[in-house]
């Protein structure tokens, strides 16, 4: 092909792309970034949006929800305005001891092994394989969530992650497993939870995030990739709002995972940590526990997921 002819062909190949899906292509990103602050893209935020102000708004017109008290009632408020929350004590010992051990067990039989850093076991093998991990949703977690959506919710997906020291020279290649700042490309009424199922020290590679406050500050100065690079790190690092998961077993960090930046650490030489992760949804249907199931929206905002 000749050289005048490139600009033509990468004409024909943008009006393709931006007629068969708009939203992804510019000025869409660009405006989503400005007008939302994340980098989950336009249509995550408003289909996103949609969605969380539809559930309460069926939730306040009377939908049954479980009965929550002041406290439960002020952390929900405090989640959606922040997108962020860190809680210990809400899950016993005896549960975390019981679904840790189930999990390594099922790591051993049925987990993968992506890379010598990191073991895996996939949220379909949950129901078959370590049902106790449902016991994750005790009666306290599920009010304040059920407050939090502003009615019923669903366990969309999960794994279960053990994650290992990653040499420095290795890091600097690859991304090993989302140890760079991102916002996930998910619908914003989405809501991770991560669960640590051992002790967790700055040294063990925790989990850091900012808040959508802070997060929408360093997207709008442009920051805008998972670039090692980018000059904006340091200012994210160095954020006040940025908060680091470490605790003992069982601490739990609830976040909106397509409005705040966040990242996974790396173990220091000879460290781990073990988490669940799990990604919930606000539904109409009432709240089951027992399994993982589609979220609707998703065929919508993620046309290629088939959950």
């Amino acid at each position: 092909m000749s050289d005048s002819g490139l600009p033509r062909s990468r004409s024909l190949s943008f009006a393709r792309g931006f007629l068969s899906d708009p939203l992804t292509h510019w000025p869409f990103p660009t405006i989503s970034r400005r007008l939302y602050g994340n980098l989950s893209g336009f249509r995550q935020n408003l289909y996103g949006s949609i969605d969380s102000q539809l559930h309460r708004l069926v939730g306040a017109l009377g939908r049954s929800r479980s009965p929550t008290t002041v406290e439960i009632r002020a952390e929900a408020q405090n989640l959606r305005r922040t997108g962020l929350a860190i809680m210990n004590g809400w899950i016993p010992p005896s549960t975390v001891s019981k679904v840790r051990e189930s999990m390594l067990e099922a790591a051993t039989k049925i987990g993968t092994q992506p890379s010598a850093y990191i073991d895996i076991v996939e949220g379909q093998d949950f129901d078959i394989h370590t049902p106790e991990v449902f016991g994750i949703f005790n009666s306290r977690i599920t009010d304040f969530l059920e407050c939090y959506f502003g009615g019923p919710f669903l366990i969309n997906s999960g794994a279960f992650r053990l994650t290992r020291h990653v040499p420095p020279n290795i890091r600097a290649k690859n991304e090993i497993y989302s140890d760079r700042w991102h916002t996930d490309s998910g619908p914003t009424s989405m809501l991770a939870i991560f669960v640590l199922l051992n002790d967790v020290a700055a040294n063990s590679g925790p989990t850091s995030a900012l808040n959508i406050s802070a997060t929408r500050k360093a997207v709008r100065n442009g920051y805008n990739s998972r670039n090692m690079d980018d000059p904006l790190i340091d200012a994210i690092e160095a954020d006040p709002s940025r908060v680091e998961m470490t605790g003992p077993a069982g601490t739990i960090m609830f976040i909106n995972v397509a409005k705040c930046l966040h990242r996974a650490g790396i173990p220091e030489v000879a460290q781990h940590r073990e988490w669940l992760q799990f990604r919930l949804f606000p539904c109409y249907q009432t709240t089951d526990l027992s399994k993982l199931h589609p979220a609707k929206i998703l065929k919508y905002t993620n046309p290629s997921n088939k959950n």
